[in-house]
């Protein structure tokens, strides 16, 4: 498999090195994004599940028994414990996304090299053949 024949002029590899920077670059953007948002989703559902554990305080349950006060207030700190819990996960994929990325750049920094050590052979091997 090769180069389409507008590929393979100096302006064409300039470019495609020039793309894969800004790719690179953009990953990078992502992925501190990504670790960001996971941060605080984190910090998040820790400060949601204090709150439904302090609205779970209530002094002289036994009194209020039947309470339909009770019952939609208890309903409502349940319903914050269960968002925060649905918070951490998405934090937690949200890192198994940023590992992933991580990983893809890594990928693509080993192909930008390898393109770019495959391309410096052939113009040297090119350069050789020419100055016969």
């Amino acid at each position: 498999m090769g180069f389409s024949t507008a590929l393979q002029g100096r302006a064409a590899h300039e470019a495609l090195i020039s793309r894969q920077d800004v790719e690179l670059r953009l990953m990078e953007i992502m992925k501190r994004t990504i670790q960001l948002k996971a941060k605080y989703d984190k910090e998040y559902a820790v400060g949601l599940a204090a709150v439904a554990q302090q609205g779970l305080k209530i002094d002289r349950a036994d009194d209020m028994q039947g309470s339909l006060i009770t019952k939609s207030w208890r309903s409502y700190m349940d319903e914050l414990d269960q968002q925060a819990k649905q918070f951490k996960f998405n934090a937690e994929q949200l890192e198994v996304v940023c590992d992933k990325l991580a990983h893809l750049s890594q990928d693509k920094r080993k192909a930008k090299k390898t393109y770019q050590e495959e391309h410096t052979k052939i113009a040297a091997r090119l350069n050789h053949v020419s100055s016969f």
